[in-house]
C-alpha cells in the first residue's frame, strides 16, 4: 500500500514540476482534488486514483500540459476583448485559441501531443460517434490543430473530427495559411479566428435546420401511411390549411414582438403559450430512455445562508445593492406596471343585475319610478388571485458568471418585492453542482473501476435563496450569494426542474407558476464524457414533458442567449442579458392577464 502511495506522490511531484517548467511560473500553487480551480496563482488538477493506470496518467498529464501552455502562450484579457457575443461562435472561438497554444506546445515539446490527445479521447470514450454527440467546437479544434502542426490525429480522434470534417474543412482551408503565419501573434490570430468562428457557426445552424426539416418530413411520411377515408382526408386537408394560415400569422406576429416592453394591458401577447411556432413536441420515447445517477450520497439541498457566513453575505449583498442603481429605474418601472396590472385584479368585486342574492339598494330608484320593474340583486365575488405561488428557478452555472447572474439576482429581488406587495408568494431557487469534473461522485466511480454508462456523474447542489414561507425582508441578503466566487459551476437542468416541481406540488396554493431562467442547455463535463452526448438533453425533455402534463403547474422559461423555445411550450429567448428584467415581468403579466380573462369567462 505504501508503494502505491509513493508512486502517486511521485507522479504528483512530476506533474507539478513539468507544469511549472513549461508555464515558466515557478511560484504557482498546484493542488489535486475534485474542485476545478484555475487562476493566476493556483491550479487544481484531478486527484489520481489508487490504481493510477497509464490511461489515467496520460489524461491528467494532458490536462496539466494544456494548462501550462495556456499560461505561457495565452493572454486572457486580449481574448476576452475579442470574443463574440453568440454562444456557439464563442465556443468555437475558444476552441480555435486552444488549438493555437496547444499546437505551439506540440511543435516545441516532444511527447506532449500524446498527452493532449489522451485528455480529449476520454471525453468521447464509449460514445456512439455522430453529429448529435460530437460538439462542433471540438471537431474544429482537432482539425485546426492537425493543420497547424502537420501531424495526424490519433485513430480515435480522427473518427471524432471526421464527423464534421466535410462541412468544416472547406471553410478552415480558406483561412489556415493566415492562421499559420500568425500562430505566435495572438491578437492577429484572434482577429482571423473571430471571423472564422462566425462562419463555422453558420454550419451548426444549417445542420440544425436540416435535422428539423428531416423531422418534419418523417412526420409527413407517417401521416401519409395512415389509412384514412377520402372524406376524412378532405377534412384533414382543410384543417391543415387553417393551421398553415395560423402559423404564418404567428410567425409574422413573433417577428414584430418587442419583449423589452410590457404590452398594453388590453392587448394579446405574442409570447403566449399558443404563439410559440418554434416549439417541437418531444417525440415518443421508443428507446425507453432511463435516467439515473451513479450515486446521490454527495448531493445536497442547502439554504443560501448555510453556504456563506453572515458577514460575507452582507458584503455580497452590499455589492449587489451598488449595482442596483443602474437597473433599478428600468426594472422598477416594469415592476410597477406589473403591480398595477395585478392590483387591478381586486380581491373582491360585486356582480350586479342578478335574479337572486343581496338586494341592490342603488337600483331601488328604478322600482320607485316604475313599479313594474323587477328588483335587482347583487353578489360579492371572492377573487382567487391571492392563492398563487411563483417559483423562480435560476441557473447557477459557471457560464452565468458576471453580468448575467447579477441581472438575474436583481430581477428576482425587485420582482419578489412587487409580487409580495400584491399578496403573491414567491420562492427563489438556484441549481448548480458542488464540484467541477464530477467531484466525489467521479472519484468513487474511478475507484470502482470506471463502469460504463454510469449515468449522472457529479454531485448536484440545489440552493434555496428564499422559501415561499419567508418574507423578502428576511431573505434579501441571501441573493448576494450568487455573486460569490466559486458558487457557479455546472448545470443539470432536468433534476433541478423536477426538484422545483416537487416543492411546488407540496404547496397548498391553487395556482402554481414555475419560471426557469437559464443561459444554456444542461452541461456537465463528467456526465457527458462518460455517457451519450445527449444524455442530459434527453432527460431535460423528459422532465419538461412530465411537468407540462401536470395541470397543477404552469411552466415557462426564459433563455439568455440560448434558444429554449424548442424545449418548452411557453418560452422566449433574449439575446442581451439586460432584457431579462423586462422579459420576466412581461411573462408574468401575460400569465396573470390570462388568469383574469379565464375568471371573467367563468363568471
Amino acid at each position: 500500500m505504501s508503494n502505491k502511495k509513493n508512486n502517486i506522490d511521485d507522479f504528483k511531484k512530476a506533474i507539478s514540476s513539468t507544469l511549472k517548467a513549461i508555464s515558466k511560473k515557478k511560484d504557482i500553487n498546484i493542488n489535486f482534488g475534485s474542485e476545478k480551480e484555475i487562476d493566476q496563482d493556483t491550479v487544481t488538477l484531478p486527484l489520481p486514483s489508487i490504481k493510477l493506470e497509464d490511461k489515467e496518467k496520460k489524461e491528467i498529464r494532458g490536462i496539466a500540459d494544456s494548462i501550462a501552455l495556456k499560461y505561457k502562450y495565452h493572454n486572457k484579457n486580449l481574448h476576452n476583448e475579442l470574443k463574440p457575443k453568440s454562444k456557439v461562435a464563442n465556443k468555437i472561438f475558444d476552441s480555435i485559441e486552444d488549438a493555437r497554444y496547444e499546437a505551439i506546445g506540440i511543435d516545441e515539446y516532444s511527447g506532449i501531443k500524446t498527452n493532449l490527445e489522451a485528455n480529449m479521447e476520454v471525453k468521447y470514450k464509449n460514445i456512439q460517434i455522430n453529429k448529435n454527440d460530437v460538439a462542433i467546437e471540438d471537431a474544429t479544434k482537432l482539425i485546426i490543430q492537425e493543420k497547424l502542426t502537420n501531424k495526424k490525429l490519433s485513430k480515435d480522434l480522427s473518427s471524432v473530427a471526421n464527423i464534421w470534417r466535410k462541412e468544416l474543412e472547406v471553410i478552415i482551408d480558406e483561412n489556415i495559411e493566415k492562421l499559420k503565419l500568425n500562430v505566435l501573434k495572438q491578437k492577429d490570430f484572434s482577429n482571423i479566428s473571430l471571423k472564422l468562428a462566425e462562419q463555422l457557426q453558420s454550419v451548426q445552424t444549417e445542420v440544425d435546420n436540416e435535422e428539423n426539416d428531416q423531422d418534419d418530413n418523417d412526420d409527413n411520411i407517417d401521416n401519409e401511411d395512415e389509412d384514412q377515408s377520402e372524406e376524412q382526408k378532405d377534412e384533414d386537408n382543410n384543417l391543415n390549411d387553417e393551421d398553415s394560415d395560423s402559423e404564418e400569422n404567428l410567425s409574422t406576429e413573433q417577428e414584430d414582438t418587442d419583449t423589452d416592453i410590457i404590452e398594453d394591458e388590453n392587448s394579446e401577447s405574442e409570447n403566449s403559450k399558443d404563439a410559440n411556432p418554434f416549439y417541437v413536441p418531444p417525440k415518443e420515447d421508443k428507446d425507453n430512455f432511463i435516467y439515473s445517477a451513479y450515486t446521490k450520497k454527495f448531493d445536497e439541498t442547502v439554504y443560501a445562508q448555510d453556504l456563506c457566513d453572515q458577514d460575507e453575505l452582507i458584503r455580497l449583498r452590499s455589492n449587489l445593492d451598488k449595482q442596483i442603481d443602474n437597473m433599478d429605474n428600468i426594472i422598477s418601472q416594469l415592476a410597477n406596471r406589473l403591480q398595477r396590472k395585478l392590483m387591478a385584479q381586486q380581491n373582491r368585486w360585486w356582480e350586479f343585475n342578478l335574479e337572486e342574492g343581496v338586494l341592490d339598494a342603488s337600483r331601488l330608484t328604478r322600482v320607485i319610478i316604475n313599479p313594474l320593474q323587477s328588483l335587482s340583486y347583487k353578489e360579492e365575488i371572492q377573487s382567487e388571485f391571492k392563492d398563487t405561488i411563483v417559483t423562480l428557478l435560476i441557473d447557477n452555472s459557471g457560464s452565468m458568471r458576471g453580468r448575467p447572474i447579477t441581472v438575474a439576482a436583481l430581477s428576482a429581488d425587485i420582482l419578489t418585492r412587487t409580487l409580495e406587495r400584491c399578496g403573491v408568494k414567491v420562492e427563489i431557487l438556484g441549481f448548480t453542482t458542488r464540484s467541477w469534473k464530477g467531484g466525489n461522485a467521479r472519484d468513487e466511480w474511478i475507484k470502482n473501476g470506471r463502469p460504463s454508462n454510469p449515468g449522472r456523474l457529479n454531485e448536484i447542489r440545489h440552493i434555496v435563496y428564499k422559501s415561499a414561507s419567508n418574507p423578502w425582508r428576511r431573505s434579501k441578503t441571501n441573493l448576494g450569494l450568487m455573486l460569490r466566487e466559486g458558487i457557479l459551476k455546472e448545470n443539470i437542468d432536468g433534476e433541478a426542474i423536477a426538484w422545483a416541481s416537487d416543492r411546488l406540488n407540496k404547496r397548498i396554493e391553487k395556482r402554481k407558476i414555475l419560471m426557469v431562467i437559464s443561459d444554456g442547455a444542461p452541461v456537465d463535463d463528467s456526465t457527458l464524457s462518460t455517457n451519450s452526448g445527449s444524455y442530459l438533453d434527453k432527460h431535460l425533455r423528459q422532465v419538461i414533458k412530465k411537468t407540462e402534463a401536470n395541470s397543477n403547474i404552469e411552466l415557462l422559461a426564459i433563455g439568455i442567449g440560448h434558444d429554449v423555445t424548442r424545449y418548452y411550450k411557453q418560452a422566449l429567448t433574449i439575446i442581451e442579458v439586460d432584457q431579462l428584467g423586462s422579459a420576466i415581468t412581461n411573462q408574468l403579466a401575460i400569465l396573470f392577464d390570462k388568469n383574469k380573462k379565464i375568471k371573467k369567462l367563468k363568471n
